[in-house]
This record gives C-alpha cells, structure tokens and sequence, in this order.
C-alpha cells in the first residue's frame, strides 16, 4: 500500500535501501536501465538499454547493453556476454552492480551509469535525477510479486528519470539529455526449468488469488468482439512498453502471456501524470497492429501494438509503433523438448493517443521503448482467431484457426441471426517470412 507524507499529502518511497541491493542466492535477479536521449551537439535521438544479471541456477552472469540511433533507424553497438557469476558484483542495500568496467551505482533518487566497451569505441556516461517515485507492479495488490508457472518473483520499476551525461562513439564525444527508466526483477523461478521450485507453491496460489480477483474486479464478464491465442503468447512470455510523454507523464505496460495475442490483457497499464501517483489500468484489451516473423523458429513478434485502458472514469487509448530496425537476441535451448529458444526483441518507437475522464481529455505523444519476450514452440507457430457477432447485428461467430505445424488453415462460420449461416473450408498453407 501507498504510504503518505501526512505534512505534504504525497505517497513516499516504496523502495527501501534493500530493495535496490542484491538478493543474492535467489535464483535469479537483474537490474535494467532504458534511456531515451538526443545529442546535444547534433540532435540525433539515441535510445541505450543495458542489462546486469546473475542466475544461479547453472551460475552464470549476463551482461548486455544495446545502443540505437533512432535518427538512422539502426542499432550501432551492441554487446551480449554470459559469463562466469563471478564476474558480476552487486552489493547489498544499494544499487551498486559492475560487470567489468560497465557499472550502475546510486540510491533513490540519484543513480549513476557508466556502460564502457573499449573495443568498439563505445563509452557512455550518466546521470539519473528522479522525477517520478518507484513503484511496484501491483503495488497495492502484491506489493510487486507476481507469479511465473509455479513460482514467483517481484518486480519493481522507476519510470521517469532526467539524465544527463556524455556519449563517446568512434572517437567522438557528445553531450546528451533525456529521461531514464530503472527496473530491478528477483525470485526464485527459471525459464528452462519453471516447475524446478516449488516448496512456495503456496505463495504462489495466494499471489494469483490476489491478481485473479484483481482482474475480475475491474473485466466484467462479457462476450468480446475479437479474441486472438497463438502458441508463441505462452506463459513465459510478455510485451512491455516504457516511455514519457512531451508532457512529462510517464507510462509502464507489462502484459504477461496467456496465449492470448488480441484481446484482454493479464497484465497491467501504469500512468503516472505526476510522478508520484500512478493510474493502475488492470482493465486492459489489446491487440497486434504490425508483427515481424523470424523463421527459423517460426513465430511472430509485434512491432505496433494498439491498446485500451479504462479504470472508473478514465479512458486510455495508446499506439506504440516501433521507429528502428528491432534488435533480436536469440538464446537457443539445447535440452528442452517443448521450447526451442529465448528471445528478446528490442525496439525503441513512438506512442501517441488520448486520455479522458470526466473532467479533461489529454492528447499524448512521446518516445518508448518496446521489448517483446519470447519462447518459441517446438510446434511452430499456431493461432486461432474468433470474431464474434452480437446483438444487435446479429448472433454468431467466426473461427480462423491456422497451423503451420499442421500446413493447414480452416475457416468455420456458424451464425445464426439475424439470418442462419454455417460454412467451412480448410486449404493447405506454406510458412511465410511476414504477415
């Protein structure tokens, strides 16, 4: 729960100091930073994301950093390192984590950032100023604890940074200025194996009791239009969404993957229009705009992604369009039988839309950040589709089911008001580069 300055009325901190420092031996734990930054000197848009994280699973460390020039279109550098946990050091009770000379350091509210990797000629220095508090996902549901398969980890993020700093890039330094994300993820859960834990099986149940009757709470039960589940929108999956308006709000979206790829999402919508109080939309539908396919393992991602909020009163529409080519890194697993591969597909983009409640309308527009999580199938990809057709027009439904795995695709129409009409048809399909 939200905890209130009683002399100036403002929710505080939810972090504490040992919230931002390690939690080593859980099985897992990572922190992020996303930046949206211009160069002073040229007024290129860049976008840098770096990754520290540990897993003590098979003892491993990984260290990433991704720089695009969103001016160009292209990501310039880019650098993926598993290694040794060793090599990874973190601290307790502050954010204090270096992986060689790559380093974040600071507590709430200053951070520092310094990404440096001597061969490319890639050197970044930053400053974190926070304008915005932390938050937790379901802050006042779970205080951040969300459950994965059979286990669980929590998640904490800090949306709206001012940064400054320095940009060194083939022997060329630039001022830089823009805003900065941080996010900090722990638990005891694994990808690979994700029923290998299971002794807090009974933490687990009670965080999806207390998400589930969130959800219902804010999803009345009806018959929607549309709803779309493909096998890639798998469990272990997710889309997420970081930016800040022009306008300083700020914005977080997490939809955790229940095979659905258009329709309600079983994640949640954060807007922050002051930096210290946060619409939380659990009322969400969404939907896939553009998709990009990678064939050798047979699945789509999204590169648009349109959504709704409501909550009470409030309305949100928002498109997240993606403004790069997206960088794709591709774990492939060498021992599971059921998923070929982890792959994380980063693109910086634009988001514009609308929010509405009964006393303004807003128009939003600013840069974010889209980061698609993926495991593919060893089945390939597989979809269904229904669209629905309701009264007043009408009683009745239509299914699109398509296997690539099976190399067929099969139409059924059953509807039966306001005139009754049933018909299939099924045909043999190839496999496509893009949809």
């Amino acid at each position: 729960m939200f905890k209130y300055d009683e002399i100036k009325d403002k929710p505080l901190n939810p972090w504490t100091t040992q919230d931002e420092g390690d939690h080593f031996p859980v099985m897992k734990e990572w922190w992020t930073i996303e930046t949206l930054f211009k160069t002073i000197e040229d007024n290129r848009k860049w976008n840098l994301i770096s990754s520290f994280a540990y897993k003590l699973s098979d003892k491993t460390s990984f260290f990433q950093y991704v720089l695009f020039d969103i001016t160009s279109g292209k990501y310039v550098v880019h650098k993926d390192v598993n290694d040794d946990i060793k090599k990874l050091l973190t601290t307790k009770n502050r954010i204090d984590i270096k992986f060689e000379k790559s380093y974040i350091s600071g507590l709430y509210p200053n951070y520092n950032i310094h990404i440096e990797d001597e061969k490319q000629d890639f050197f970044a220095d930053m400053k974190y100023t926070a304008r915005s508090l932390p938050h937790w996902v379901a802050q006042n549901k779970t205080n951040g604890f969300l459950p994965i398969g059979l286990n669980y980890y929590r998640y904490g993020f800090l949306p709206n940074c001012d940064l400054t700093g320095t940009l060194q890039l083939n022997n060329k330094t630039f001022n830089i200025k823009g805003k900065g994300y941080i996010e900090h993820a722990y638990g005891n859960w694994s990808y690979e194996n994700p029923f290998k834990k299971i002794h807090d099986l009974k933490k687990t149940i009670s965080i999806y009791t207390k998400l589930g009757k969130w959800w219902l709470s804010q999803n009345k039960p009806h018959i929607p239009k549309s709803i779309s589940l493909t096998t890639e929108n798998n469990i272990f999956g997710y889309d997420w969404v970081w930016g800040v308006f022009d306008n300083e709000w700020s914005l977080f979206f997490g939809n955790s993957m229940f095979w659905v790829s258009e329709g309600p999402s079983f994640g949640s919508l954060y807007v922050s229009p002051d930096g210290y109080n946060y619409l939380e939309f659990c009322n969400v539908r969404f939907r896939y705009n553009k998709v990009i396919y990678i064939k050798e393992y047979d699945i789509y991602y999204p590169s648009e992604i349109e959504l709704i909020g409501k909550l009470d009163d409030k309305r949100i529409q928002i498109k997240f369009s993606k403004s790069t080519d997206s960088y794709e890194y591709i774990s492939p697993y060498e021992n599971s039988k059921i998923y070929k591969a982890w792959i994380l597909c980063e693109m910086p983009g634009r988001m514009t839309g609308l929010y509405s409640d009964k006393e303004r309308t807003v128009n939003l527009e600013g840069d974010c950040k889209i980061v698609i999580l993926r495991l593919p199938s060893s089945f390939g990809h597989n979809s269904i589709k229904f669209d629905f057709l309701l009264p007043p027009k009408g009683v009745g439904v239509d299914i699109n089911f398509n296997s690539h795995y099976l190399k067929k695709e099969i139409f059924t129409k059953l509807h039966f008001a306001p005139k009754p009409s049933f018909g299939f048809k099924m045909k043999k399909t190839k496999r496509k580069d893009i949809l």
